[in-house]
């Protein structure tokens, strides 16, 4: 008898325990000679080990058909037995990511659940040009700038003219009497826009030039008409910083331009901006910002600049408000809070009437009648008059006779944004000031 053979079987990179010979057994008649039944047949350990690496074949083969499968890849070409065999259970199904396994890993591959996210949802894009309204009524904005629009009839034009020349005739014999309609924004940029956005918006302006020849030839010869628009425009297509982006005000550039011709229209000698020094504020998100809370402002937020001088800072102002009296620190350069109340360093914020005291000893006086655009300008008007009052339109509620009973002023400005003269309730406040009912038709006064 032939000595018995002992076989090792494995599994991955671990040996198995030893194993037993096999019992000598009876192969099935496949037509062979065989040994008669009952005699010790030589061991068979061979032909299993065969037999079992042949499934362990098959079955491996399963195995990277079904995971290949699961991965999307394409499965290597088995026999048809094989393949026949195992039916196709991923057709028409979605892969999931399956895990690799490490080398020392015999257990099944683990399938990882795909990790979930929320979707990004984008803002719509604000468009490029459009209206807004808003708490201030109506605003266009224009690829980061907002404007206000410009419309007049020839019945708002009248008021506005109406309630000048009746402020102009409480004004003391030999008191020169100027009147400054400020140009804004949209009398420059207008042109710029095409005609098809015109039609798409509906956006139609009144010509601001135009308007101011009016004003200029209507109120002479007893009121001088101070006319900025050629200078504007010629600054304005040079890239000068006339006007926010986000905010309704002019600059403090434009009204130091303003200065220069107001000082040709009087007689008076300007002083030069390099006497000054240029203060800066940064991040101004202004009234058009605030108004609309539009993204594209934001993003187009200004650069807030001012000037001062030993002049500015030796100004004494007084501000008459509600019946309160108060000084502030400084004629150009208050506390302003956040970018957004930049505009407050001049003058402070709001009041009814404000008196400037200036260190100038031309012992001239300068009363100003209009709205928010004076508080720019004032700061350089200090270095020709000794003396400065300025009534706010809007508020002021004392009578305008009242304001000479003091002692008369050499000069008398009329001082608003062009946008003002013909909207809202400015016209009706000039002709209240001077005392004039506007229902009526009739004078108070």
């Amino acid at each position: 008898m032939e000595e018995e053979k002992i076989y090792r079987l494995f599994d991955g990179d671990d040996e198995q325990e030893k194993q037993e010979p096999a019992e000598p057994t009876v192969p099935l008649d496949d037509g062979e000679d065989t040994e008669p039944a009952g005699q010790p047949r030589r061991p068979v350990g061979p032909m299993v080990l065969l037999a079992v690496l042949a499934i362990l074949v098959v079955v491996s083969g399963a195995l990277v058909v079904g995971l290949l499968t699961r991965r999307g890849g394409e499965a290597p070409e088995e026999p048809s037995t094989v393949s026949q065999g195992i039916p196709d259970e991923s057709a028409g199904e979605t892969s999931l990511p399956v895990s690799e396994p490490s080398e020392n890993d015999s257990t099944e591959p683990q399938i990882s659940e795909p990790e979930l996210s929320e979707p990004e949802i984008s803002e719509p894009e604000e468009p490029a040009h459009g209206w807004v309204i808003n708490a201030m009524g109506y605003t266009y904005l224009y690829h980061g700038v907002g404007v206000e629009q410009f419309n007049y009839s020839a019945a708002t034009l009248e008021k506005y003219l109406g309630g000048i020349r009746a402020l102009a005739q409480k004004v003391p014999e030999g008191t020169a009497v100027y009147c400054m309609p400020v140009p804004t924004r949209i009398g420059f940029l207008y042109e710029e826009i095409g005609d098809d956005i015109k039609r798409e918006d509906n956006f139609f302006n009144s010509w601001q030039e135009g308007f101011l020849d009016t004003v200029g030839e209507r109120l002479a010869p007893d009121v001088s008409t101070v006319d900025l628009f050629d200078s504007f425009q010629s600054a304005y297509r040079e890239d000068a910083e006339l006007f926010f982006r986000t905010d309704r005000n002019w600059t403090s550039y434009a009204a130091y331009l303003a200065y220069l011709q107001y000082c040709e229209a009087s007689g008076l000698a300007p002083v030069a901006l390099d006497v000054y020094e240029e203060k800066q504020i940064e991040g101004f998100l202004g009234s058009f910002y605030t108004a609309t809370q539009s993204e594209s402002l934001r993003r187009n937020a200004d650069t807030f600049r001012y000037y001062r001088n030993a002049d500015t800072d030796a100004c004494k102002v007084t501000v008459y408000s509600n019946g309160n009296v108060y000084r502030i620190a400084s004629l150009a350069g208050n506390t302003t809070g956040d970018a957004s109340g930049a505009y407050n360093v001049y003058l402070g914020g709001s009041g009814q009437l404000f008196r400037i005291q200036s260190p100038c000893t031309s012992g001239r006086k300068l009363l100003v009648v209009g709205d928010g655009s004076a508080a720019a300008m004032i700061p350089f008007l200090i270095e020709n008059y000794t003396e400065i009052q300025y009534v706010d339109v809007a508020s002021y509620s004392g009578d305008f006779a009242d304001l000479f009973a003091n002692g008369s002023f050499n000069d008398v400005l009329f001082l608003s944004y062009v946008t003002n003269t013909v909207k809202g309730e400015y016209p009706p406040h000039l002709s209240a000031l001077a005392g004039v009912d506007t229902e009526n038709g009739t004078s108070n006064g």
